[in-house]
């Protein structure tokens, strides 16, 4: 897996919604799936901070994972658009929150996350969809925006001072707006 939401630049964004990122180009007719087998999602979830090493991962909460993620995608969207987010939507988010039972730690590294349960990477998903309810239900400084990129429909929290950010990445979509923009300037 490469690429799935943990690249620079989106680091600084909640966990939640670098999650949302394992899906990429949602508005071509066949998206860009990053969790793609079991093996991927551990990764990421390593990736993203949660555990020091891969959990076990079956073909079903792989499964659950693409639908947690889809639950905070669509209601990332609906917060974006000065919605309420779906009840479907938001009794998935609430009933993966409900199942944390994942507590930070210091360690040497500095903060980790420790997964006492039975299934570290169900706990993990915990974490996300707890992350999600904090983002999306207004905890966190910011507003949750829909990147204006061409093409791109990633959402992403905007904390700028002025809540003026239009891209979900100055690296990718706001370069290529900023190219294209000069591009048509030098045509006229």
């Amino acid at each position: 897996m490469t690429d799935g939401g943990t690249h620079t630049g989106v680091e600084s964004q909640p966990l939640c919604l670098r999650f949302t990122k394992t899906l990429r180009s949602r508005s071509l007719p066949t998206p860009k799936e990053y969790l793609c087998h079991p093996s991927d999602l551990a990764e990421w979830l390593v990736t993203a901070g949660l555990g020091p090493e891969a959990p076990a991962v079956d073909e079903e909460l792989l499964r659950e994972a693409r639908e947690l993620r889809e639950s905070i995608y669509r209601a990332a969207r609906s917060v974006a658009n000065g919605e309420r987010p779906a009840e479907a939507d938001r009794a998935l988010v609430n009933a993966w929150s409900r199942r944390g039972d994942a507590y930070r730690v210091l360690d040497d590294a500095g903060a980790g996350w420790c997964f006492p349960g039975a299934s570290p990477a169900r706990s993990a998903l915990a974490v996300l969809a707890g992350d999600a309810v904090d983002t999306l239900g207004g905890v966190r400084t910011g507003t949750v925006k829909v990147c204006a990129g061409t093409g791109c429909v990633a959402v992403f929290l905007d904390t700028s001072r002025g809540r003026t950010r239009r891209w979900c990445s100055m690296g990718t979509c706001g370069n290529r707006a900023k190219k294209d923009a000069m591009r048509t300037r030098h045509e006229r």
